[in-house]
């Protein structure tokens, strides 16, 4: 899990969620906010507490962003949890009303209670959980077919990219790459043989660093040829 300051919307409807005393986050349809770090804290999950945070998200059908998972995979699991704790309170607040009123000798039919759920609320929350969904059967649709379960591929950019360590790890920018190389020779020796195996093949250096072309790992090479898919390397 990697979660970022990112609170994430897929319903149809605009939300507020409480924060503190006075403050709320508000969060449009199909819509997102960027939070502080303090918030992100507050909303991370593990944390003493997190289990009422998490409920209010729930209810609200928001996530907090995790940025190993894609959009799909996450909105379907708070849609679900949206329609679930909706749903709960509906039963309960029928059950309740049904067990109250034949304990006190009065027939309850079903017109009479969707009139009295209309009267406390939950008629217009029936609607919004049968319009939510019919989002679920769209991602779920989606979701089902991906071999992946919602895990996100990074595609790496060859130019600040060092495909040598592992995993291959992408810098900031190529100048950043370049800051690495330059405090760890033997991973530069190994990524200049990687990138240039012709000149790797003339330095005895480099070679003794273990980074010629032929010896190169299976996921090296394929590091390699994603350099020379994307042009000469110039970082």
């Amino acid at each position: 899990m990697a979660v970022v300051a990112n609170l994430v919307n897929p319903t149809p409807f605009d939300v507020a969620i409480p924060y503190t005393k006075g403050i709320e986050i508000r969060i449009p349809a199909d819509g997102e906010v960027n939070i502080s770090m303090q918030q992100l804290d507050d909303f991370r999950p593990g944390k003493p507490g997190s289990e009422e945070t998490q409920s209010i998200l729930d209810f609200e059908g928001v996530y907090l962003q995790d940025s190993d998972l894609s959009y799909d995979f996450q909105a379907l699991g708070a849609l679900k949890a949206y329609v679930g704790t909706r749903q709960d309170r509906i039963k309960t607040f029928t059950e309740r009303t049904k067990g109250s009123r034949v304990a006190g000798g009065v027939a309850v039919d079903d017109e009479t209670m969707d009139e009295l759920l209309d009267q406390a609320g939950y008629g217009n929350m029936q609607e919004q959980v049968d319009k939510v969904l019919g989002r679920i059967k769209i991602l779920e649709t989606i979701v089902n077919e991906d071999a992946t379960r919602g895990a996100v591929k990074m595609a790496l950019d060859p130019e600040r990219t060092c495909f040598v360590t592992n995993p291959p790890r992408q810098f900031p920018s190529k100048t950043a790459l370049r800051m690495f190389l330059s405090e760890h020779p033997e991973v530069a020796a190994k990524h200049e043989a990687l990138i240039n195996p012709k000149s790797a093949g003339s330095s005895n250096a480099e070679l003794a660093a273990g980074g010629d072309g032929e010896n190169a790992t299976a996921e090296e090479r394929h590091g390699f040829a994603a350099f020379e898919k994307e042009g000469e390397f110039n970082g």
